[in-house]
């Protein structure tokens, strides 16, 4: 064993260890992107059917103050209709901020409607319109937030919206109580179906999440048996070497070099490092090799090492698990018929970091039509390289166009 292949380099292992928590909310955020899209649309709906009419938006923005008028109009209508197009383009915690914009502004448009009426009564005898859209705030709300309070936002507008109905309307006392406690069970309906999709995404991103740690504990595990098998073997071969040259009657040059570099091998062991070896690029390139043999063998196999830096085996771990899943992947699914697949691996290992790259002439695929179950490609390769610092992976495929794999690591 070399003396550089045995201690560490500047950066610490322990920096490279894969993260105890890997759950992302991809789901989350993926179905709250959604349910912020549903609800755009019906602001936008429930905004045309409420445009017009004795009691309507256009009619009612007369009898109000002008400058509450408008602001109402923005905060609980234009506000929720522009979700069609910007869930798609913002960042989700922009989205959270204008979420709360929806759901604080329509409370305080609420508290505010009596005040701001330039009547003592609505013309028509008619409700305030705002009382058609406390549903979709409250969904909103829903989106925004979980927890068991949430559910006081329901509660609270049930009275709120009665009180402002018997002070907008002449004799409409037992109406607006019956219009209260519609809207609000409507509302706690529609919120408790928005807190179910959200959590059970939630559930989905919680078992992705064990699904990766699993994996990326266990690919760890496998590292360091198979480092601990290199090492042995090495120590052994030293010893051995050291022995039988001993024992000749005629020792040759280089005895005293080869007996230290044992006594090196065996030193790092007693010490309690052989977690802490790294790779040298020639053993990185050979386990490598070794992963896609014992994979799927027939492969075109070819190296660059343009830099001699040990590779520390965090990563080692996580390319050869994430090649190997690659290789079994090509094995299984790149054939097509009697037509044969060639397959190819690059490996390039320069003073910026590594990059393998697996391609191979089969079927290919639409990875978007790969389904969120299928963890083989997501956990495996993509998300096995993104659990180390500076990896990443990329898959590229299209039917009938093969498939190609990059898996790549940056050293800083």
């Amino acid at each position: 064993m070399t003396a550089e292949a045995a201690a560490p380099a500047s950066e610490s292992v322990g920096s490279l260890t894969p993260r105890a928590e890997m759950v992302t909310h991809e789901a989350r955020h993926r179905m709250q992107r959604m349910l912020f899209f549903a609800s755009g649309i019906g602001a936008i709906v429930f905004g045309a059917l409420l445009l017009t009419g004795g009691g309507g938006i256009i009619s009612q923005m007369e009898q109000l103050a002008p400058i509450y008028a408008w602001a109402s109009l923005s905060v609980v209508i234009l506000l929720p209709a522009s979700f069609v197009v910007l869930p798609f383009v913002l960042p989700i915690r922009a989205m959270y901020a204008l979420a709360a914009t929806v759901s604080i502004g329509f409370v305080v448009a609420e508290l505010l409607w009596v005040p701001a009426m330039l009547p003592e009564f609505l013309s028509h005898d008619a409700s305030p319109w705002l009382q058609g859209v406390t549903a979709m705030a409250a969904t909103i709300t829903a989106v925004r937030w979980q927890g068991r309070w949430v559910w006081a936002y329901a509660l609270a507008t049930g009275p709120i919206v009665a009180v402002n109905q018997i002070l907008a309307r002449k004799d409409s006392t037992l109406d607006a109580v019956l219009d209260g406690l519609g809207g609000m069970v409507f509302s706690l309906i529609l919120m408790g179906v928005a807190m179910a999709v959200v959590m059970a995404a939630d559930r989905q991103d919680r078992v992705a999440g064990r699904a990766r740690t699993q994996a990326s504990h266990e690919a760890v595990r496998r590292s360091r048996d198979r480092e601990q098998t290199r090492i042995n073997a090495i120590v052994h071969d030293d010893v051995m070497s050291v022995l039988l040259t001993a024992g000749r009657l005629d020792p040759a040059d280089g005895l005293v070099e080869q007996a230290a570099r044992a006594l090196g091998a065996i030193s790092a062991i007693t010490e309690d490092q052989t977690e802490r070896a790294f790779y040298s690029p020639e053993e990185f390139t050979a386990a490598l090799r070794s992963t896609v043999n014992d994979a799927i063998g027939a492969v075109d196999f070819s190296f660059s090492l343009r830099d001699s830096t040990p590779i520390p085996p965090v990563v080692v771990a996580a390319t050869t698990e994430a090649l190997g899943e690659a290789m079994r992947n090509s094995a299984r699914y790149a054939g097509a018929g009697d037509v044969p697949v060639t397959r190819q691996v690059h490996v390039d290992v320069s003073s910026a970091g590594i990059e393998v790259v697996a391609r191979d002439t089969g079927c290919g695929f639409s990875p978007r039509a790969v389904g969120p179950r299928r963890l083989g490609i997501r956990v495996s390769i993509m998300e096995r390289m993104e659990s180390i610092p500076r990896g990443k992976a990329s898959v590229e495929s299209h039917p009938g166009s093969g498939t190609t794999v990059t898996l790549s690591w940056s050293r800083s």
